[in-house]
């Protein structure tokens, strides 16, 4: 993105890129959004939901068939009206990328059944549809903050937690939880944001390349993170993980408790059955 934004704005424009939390947590990365602190923010959808609560449906367990079915939805006219609805609430969407499909870690037992997380204290991220969801799975969800998450793990604080292939990796978390469910849960979303404020001020070329380099880097960022993901079974395997795979049935029939809580307007079911309308 930084680098087509030079391009098409012929160096008027530049990005400076701040990796790892160097501008602080993403809801604090939100937040700055709206207090002009930050221009442009990449923040898992779970946190941007605590300011547009409509996006809230993108965190319910099993929603998408699988990632393209994700990007049909979020390319299309369920995307349009989220992001209509991230405006509303002072947003300027540039896009979502893709944050993994989602499995579970442990630390000291497999999950090769849906009854082997009964009891477990796993992390999730401080969302009420991702509590529910593992609550229904049977499992205790806790809050821990990610940066303290290889501690938690390490100490027993936490028995588990829920990743993708991509971060579990990177993180090392295959050190302290060795275990490794491929589950898929969920396909997360990150959003690509803005102020709406900000956005609009910028000349309208300004805005133009940002869109355009947005696209491209939705695109791409997509196509990385599904390449991450998909190749790193193997490598995971020779650094000792051990890999299982439960039926995914029972997480599913445990996850209409979470629909019948978050689903409970009209609007919602609306959202939802074109969700699940979406090829």
């Amino acid at each position: 993105m930084a680098r087509i934004v030079g391009e098409e704005s012929n160096g008027r424009v530049e990005i400076e890129i701040y990796p790892a939390s160097q501008l602080g947590s993403e809801k604090a990365m939100v937040e700055g959004l709206l207090l002009g602190t930050i221009d442009i923010a990449v923040a898992a959808n779970v946190y941007v939901t605590n300011f547009v609560p409509q996006l809230g449906i993108l965190d319910l367990p099993f929603l998408f068939r699988d990632r393209a079915h994700m990007y049909s939805v979020l390319d299309g006219p369920v995307g349009q009206e989220l992001e209509e609805s991230m405006k509303a609430r002072g947003f300027h969407s540039l896009g979502f990328y893709e944050a993994g499909v989602r499995h579970i870690m442990t630390s000291s037992k497999p999950i090769n059944a849906y009854e082997d997380l009964e009891g477990l204290m796993i992390r999730t991220v401080p969302n009420p549809a991702h509590i529910a969801s593992f609550n229904a799975f049977g499992a205790l969800a806790v809050a821990v903050d990610y940066g303290e998450l290889y501690a938690g793990l390490q100490t027993g604080l936490v028995d588990g937690a829920e990743a993708a292939n991509t971060n579990y990796n990177l993180k090392k978390f295959y050190e302290v939880a060795p275990h490794w469910a491929q589950v898929g849960w969920a396909i997360l979303a990150a959003d690509v944001i803005m102020s709406d404020k900000r956005f609009h001020s910028l000349p309208q070329d300004v805005q133009e390349a940002l869109t355009y380099a947005s696209e491209q880097s939705v695109v791409l960022e997509r196509q990385a993170y599904a390449d991450s993901d998909n190749s790193l079974l193997p490598e995971l395997q020779s650094k000792g993980v051990k890999v299982t795979y439960p039926d995914t049935a029972p997480f599913r029939e445990a996850s209409k408790t979470v629909y019948d809580e978050f689903i409970t307007t009209d609007k919602d079911r609306e959202l939802l059955n074109a969700i699940f309308a979406t090829n």
